[in-house]
C-alpha cells in the first residue's frame, strides 16, 4: 500500500483526509499513459489544479452560502414510471397517473447545446401530450459521455436555465460516475460536481435531489452531514448498475445508512429496480422512498408484467397493460405508512 500511496501523490495531496488515500480496487494505481489520453481525473493529472478549481476549489461536500432549496411537490405519487416520450397521452388515459418520469437522453441534444429542439421553450407536460396537473419528473441520469457534455455545456448554453424553463415538477440532478476501478479522487471530483449541478437548479428555484454515490462509508456521512446541513429535502440514487447480488448488498448497506441518519424528514428517489423483493426491500430501508422505474414501460411494450419470471407473457394493448403494471408494483409495496409517502 505504501507504494500505490507514492503512486498517487497522496503524500503531497490536501484532499487525503477526504478520500483516505488509494483502495485495492483501483486499477489506475501506478498507472504511466500519457493525461492526454486518459479520461479518469487522478491526482497526477497535468491538469488537476484546473479541475479542483472548475468545482469551486474544494472536492468537499459543502457550499460557503445558504442555498434556499426548493421544496419537493407533496402529491408524487410512491411510484413515478418513467416513459419514452412518445404515446404518453396513451398510457396516461388507461392509467391515469399523476406523476411522470423522463430520462435525460429524451430531452437533452446528443450534438448540440442543451435541450433538444422540442423541448426548448416549452412547458414538459405539453412537450409529452399530458393534460393540465400532471407532473413530469426529470432524471439526469444517462450514460457518460451524456453527462460530462451537460457538465461542459452548462455555462456556454445557459444549461440550468433551460430546464428551469422546461417547468418540472422536479429535477433529479445528474449522477457523475463512482466506479471501484478509478482512484479516490475521481470519486470526490464527481461527487462534487452532482451536489454542484443540484446548487445550481436550486438556486433557480428548480425542486432538485442531488444524486448521491459512495464508495465507502465515510463517503455516505459526509453526504448525510452536507443533507442536513444545507437543509435539502430529497436525494436520489440510480440503482440500474448494481445487478450482482454483492452490488446489491453494497446499494442495500448505504440505502440502509442514510435511511437511518437522515429519517423521515429527507425523501429518497430510487431509479432503475426491477425485481420486485429488492423493491420490497429498499421500501422497508428507506422511511420515505419514491420509485422511478423505466421497467413498467418496457415491459408493457413487450407484453410482460412487472414480476413475471422471464418468458411469461400476457397478452393485451401496450397502455393497458402498463396500467396493470403500475397496479402491481403498487401492490408489491404495501406496507404501513405508505399514503402520503412524499410530504412538503
Amino acid at each position: 500500500m505504501a507504494s500505490l500511496k507514492s503512486s498517487c501523490n497522496c503524500d503531497d495531496c490536501r484532499f487525503y483526509n477526504l478520500c483516505g488515500g488509494c483502495h485495492p480496487e483501483c486499477n489506475h494505481a501506478g498507472c504511466a499513459r500519457p493525461c492526454s489520453s486518459c479520461p479518469v481525473r487522478c491526482r497526477r493529472r497535468e491538469d488537476v489544479e484546473a479541475w479542483i478549481r472548475d468545482v469551486g476549489g474544494t472536492l468537499d461536500l459543502s457550499f460557503p452560502r445558504t442555498v434556499d432549496w426548493p421544496p419537493v411537490p407533496g402529491d408524487l405519487p410512491p411510484v413515478v414510471p418513467e416513459v419514452d416520450g412518445y404515446r404518453t397521452a396513451e398510457y396516461d388515459a388507461a392509467a391515469n397517473h399523476p406523476a411522470y418520469a423522463v430520462g435525460a437522453s429524451r430531452v437533452f441534444s446528443k450534438k448540440g447545446a442543451g435541450l433538444r429542439p422540442r423541448w426548448r421553450g416549452r412547458r414538459a407536460a405539453g412537450v409529452l401530450g399530458l393534460p393540465p396537473g400532471k407532473k413530469v419528473v426529470l432524471h439526469m441520469f444517462g450514460p457518460d459521455e451524456l453527462i460530462e457534455r451537460l457538465w461542459t455545456e452548462q455555462l456556454r448554453c445557459r444549461l440550468w436555465d433551460q430546464v428551469a424553463g422546461a417547468g418540472f415538477a422536479l429535477v433529479l440532478g445528474p449522477n457523475y460516475s463512482v466506479y471501484g476501478e478509478h482512484p479516490r479522487f475521481e470519486h470526490l471530483i464527481n461527487m462534487r460536481r452532482s451536489l454542484l449541478a443540484a446548487v445550481r437548479l436550486a438556486s433557480l428555484g428548480v425542486p432538485v435531489a442531488p444524486n448521491v454515490y459512495w464508495w465507502t462509508e465515510r463517503d455516505l456521512e459526509r453526504w448525510c452531514r452536507c443533507v442536513e446541513k444545507l437543509k435539502i429535502p430529497a436525494i436520489a440514487v440510480n440503482a440500474q448498475t448494481y445487478r450482482t447480488e454483492k452490488d446489491w448488498a453494497f446499494l442495500l448497506a448505504g440505502l440502509e445508512y442514510m435511511g437511518a441518519r437522515l429519517g423521515d424528514r429527507v425523501t429518497l428517489f430510487l431509479n432503475g429496480l426491477s425485481r420486485p423483493e429488492r423493491v420490497a426491500a429498499a421500501r422497508k430501508a428507506v422511511p420515505r422512498v419514491v420509485f422511478v422505474s423505466r421497467d413498467l414501460q418496457m415491459r408493457a411494450q413487450h407484453g410482460r408484467l412487472f414480476g413475471a419470471r422471464r418468458g411469461e407473457y400476457a397478452y393485451g394493448e401496450a397502455p393497458a397493460l402498463f396500467r396493470k403494471n403500475v397496479e402491481l408494483f403498487q401492490q408489491n409495496l404495501r406496507l404501513p405508512a405508505l399514503d402520503n409517502v412524499v410530504q412538503s
